[in-house]
């Protein structure tokens, strides 16, 4: 027997209680309060030291006092003994024996105790005689959960041993196998909350907090682990000069950070991150406060006089912030002063917005934005609001497909701008290690800081043109809707943090029929994240008048179109616009549906659409499919356009996914197969040319006899690669 359990059971004995034998330890009842059943366990520690546990909560430093002992009288005297072993208790446990058949990585039971004695008997059944235990109360003192720990022998030869560490939590229904609810409490709380102008020592582990208690410090510790420090309360801390004692290791230091963190958060005077490693230059490897008081001899009165002065040496720290992942950023509507949309041209180009306008190739939309810029650069009035004026303001453009001397310029001059307010951004400049400069196309993945410098050499910049923006995405794909949101929002920010009215121009699809706002080039995200979009149409009536057309405006009542022509300019070679007065009441979407003329189906416009999508090389079909359904169209129409086109099926990787391309220019189509309305082989001919799923079905071969005849050819397969069928698997055997 140690020295120290020796020195304990006796002082048990002369005060009254009577230990008894209780598996490897001991247990009887509680000198530190009025105890009818033994609630306090004692057992032999890993390094020799007793170790004292109350069931009730009384903590080590209550129970010694009580039979007149001090909390260094746990520890063993003898040096020798001061070593990281395992418990006597499992080396001499014979070999074979239940404890050693235990299997230590059972899964852990769902059971509950009604006590916590129950509970941790339950623990012993499974993982032998248990070498340490550690009790966590709440303010009143009352048990709410339990550490217990197993020390294991090394893996291997002369390796470190190891340990297991079980909780034991109470809950609802009783004592459990679990970690205790978060908030959990600190160890020790009703210490902490008894000395509150006292120092607090925290320290990792219960191990260590107890031998820190024992030299007369405050200590605590969080429960269940290092990582788990951000799961514990530690409010207690307020106000409060707090000193965090690592391990002397990388996990020891980590959650030295996260306890200064969250006890400065919990209000913590002062917070002073002392490493032990000053005191003992020989520390090893994960050394703590338990590992010095045994280094030192138990020598208490010394070893705290040296913590306190090394604290006292020590500066506060000033932990940085914790990084925020995911945190809502939420505002209340009652907090938000309401505030009239701001216009560049009232009811259809607002300032802070991005606008888009939209048409086909050659019809001055390039005009029309350089209209805008020489209104805005004079203050001049808008087509619909004759004899207004305004204060000049600045205008920054980006134009990929006009020059600027020959071009831009001389429209501006033309239309009779203040050239001095408007900037073009024609590039990036760049200039590498080796002083080499380099110019590059603006991107507006990577370039808005660019663009946001340019808006600021421009005095009350009000007017971004962006012509076309199809030029400026980089290596975005204009067809995938969450790559081009990703890619406008910051834009749209921008346009809100400066109150400038972005205007993006792009081009119609082919599309000839259905709703205008699927009529934009590329994905539907550049109209959805406009909050208002034109169309300029071309009046088939009247050769050389414009239309502009309301394609959407979430921000302002319908006002109809506006219509204009080109009209010479005198002293200049180039046209300027000249805009009829009264609103055009011809919708987009009734201008564009007559555009290309004649009837045509759905599947002609699908068709149209299809093309478009593919011209810039191959995609994935689910890819196509979604953007399809967005567009407006059924996935049955979008296959049957895809028979149409002769669009081959491929899967560039093997397993990846499957892919439609055009097929090249100048190749024979594909001989043109039956589609069939579900993932199922055709077979039988039909009598001459039919029609099944309205496309025309191949005429049987001459000399073939149909089922009319009386023949069997309608037992034999026809070839199908099943480019007709809408629910055809991804994946599957074949080319969908």
């Amino acid at each position: 027997m140690s020295d120290p359990v020796e020195r304990l059971l006796t002082a048990l004995r002369q005060h009254g209680r009577e230990p008894k034998q209780a598996g490897a330890g001991w247990c009887c009842r509680c000198p530190a309060h009025a105890d009818a059943h033994p609630s306090l366990s004692i057992g032999v520690g890993d390094d020799g030291r007793a170790l004292v546990c109350c069931h009730a909560g009384c903590a080590p430093d209550a129970i010694v006092a009580a039979i007149g002992l001090r909390p260094a009288d746990l520890f063993t005297d003898d040096p020798s003994r001061r070593t990281r072993r395992v418990s006597a208790s499992t080396e001499t446990r014979p070999a074979n024996s239940a404890a050693d058949s235990v299997d230590v990585d059972a899964p852990k039971g769902g059971r509950a105790f009604p006590t916590a004695c129950d509970a941790v008997a339950e623990l012993e059944r499974r993982y032998g005689p248990r070498s340490a235990l550690w009790t966590y109360t709440n303010a009143a003192g009352e048990p709410v959960g339990l550490v217990v720990r197993w020390n294991r022998p090394p893996k291997e030869p002369g390796g470190e041993p190891g340990k297991e560490i079980q909780p034991v939590s109470k809950l609802a229904g009783g004592w459990a196998n679990k970690g205790m609810p978060t908030p959990r409490p600190l160890y020790g709380l009703p210490d902490l909350l008894t000395t509150p102008a006292a120092r607090v020592f925290i320290v990792e582990g219960e191990k260590a907090a107890d031998a820190a208690r024992a030299v007369g410090l405050v200590a605590t510790t969080s429960p269940h682990g290092s990582k788990s420090a951000n799961k514990a309360d530690w409010s207690p801390l307020s106000g409060r000069d707090v000193v965090v004692l690592p391990d002397h290791d990388d996990a020891g230091e980590r959650y030295a950070l996260d306890v200064a963190r969250l006890a400065t958060a919990a209000g913590a005077k002062s917070v002073r991150v002392v490493r032990l490693v000053e005191l003992w230059a020989g520390m090893p490897e994960g050394g703590d406060m338990a590992d010095l008081i045994d280094h030192r001899g138990g020598d208490v009165g010394p070893i705290r006089a040296d913590v306190e002065a090394l604290a006292n040496r020590t500066a506060p720290t000033k932990p940085t912030p914790a990084p925020i992942d995911g945190a809502p950023v939420v505002v209340r509507l009652s907090d938000v002063k309401p505030e009239p949309v701001a216009w560049l041209w009232p009811g259809r180009f607002a300032l802070g917005k991005l606008t888009l306008i939209a048409g086909d190739p050659g019809l001055g939309k390039s005009f029309l934005t350089l209209d805008m810029a020489s209104r805005v650069s004079t203050g001049a009035g808008w087509p619909d609001r004759r004899g207004e004026s305004f204060t000049p303001g600045g205008v920054v453009l980006l134009s990929a497909e006009d020059a600027i001397a020959d071009t831009i310029r001389p429209r501006l001059d033309a239309a009779g701008a203040d050239v001095s307010r408007i900037v073009a951004l024609e590039a990036i400049r760049s200039v590498g290690d080796n002083g080499r400069e380099s110019a590059r196309t603006f991107d507006l993945s990577r370039d808005l800081p660019a663009l946001e410098a340019a808006i600021r050499s421009v005095e009350g910049c009000r007017l971004v043109v962006i012509d076309p923006v199809t030029a400026y995405l980089g290596g975005t794909d204009s067809h995938k809707n969450s790559d081009i949101r990703g890619l406008l929002a910051p834009l749209a920010e921008l346009a809100a943090r400066h109150r400038v009215a972005v205007v993006a121009v792009t081009h119609l699809n082919k599309s000839g029929g259905g709703s205008a706002i699927y009529r934009t080039m590329g994905s539907l995200a550049f109209v959805a994240a406009a909050r208002a979009a034109w169309a300029v149409v071309a009046d088939k009536a009247e050769p050389g008048r414009r239309l502009l057309l309301p394609i959407k405006n979430n921000l302002s009542a319908n006002r109809g179109g506006l219509a204009y022509s080109f009209v010479d300019s005198p002293g200049h070679d180039q046209p300027q616009l000249a805009w009829e007065e009264g609103a055009v009441t011809l919708s987009a979407d009734d201008a564009l549906a007559v555009e290309r003329g004649g009837e045509r189906s759905v599947v002609d416009d699908a068709a149209d659409w299809l093309r478009e999508q593919l011209a810039d090389g191959p995609r994935r079909m689910r890819d196509v499919e979604g953007d399809a359904r967005e567009a407006g169209y059924s996935v049955a129409a979008l296959r049957r356009a895809k028979a149409a086109l002769h669009v081959a099926s491929r899967k560039p990787v093997f397993g990846g996914p499957w892919e439609w391309a055009l097929p090249a220019e100048g190749a024979h189509p594909p001989k043109v197969r039956t589609p069939c309305p579900s993932p199922v082989r055709t077979f039988g001919w039909e009598a001459g040319n039919g029609v099944f799923g309205g496309v025309e079905t191949p005429s049987a071969p001459e000399g073939a006899q149909t089922p009319e005849t009386g023949g069997h050819a309608h037992l034999r397969l026809v070839e199908d690669d099943l480019d007709g069928c809408s629910d055809y698997p991804d994946d599957g055997g074949g080319a969908p």
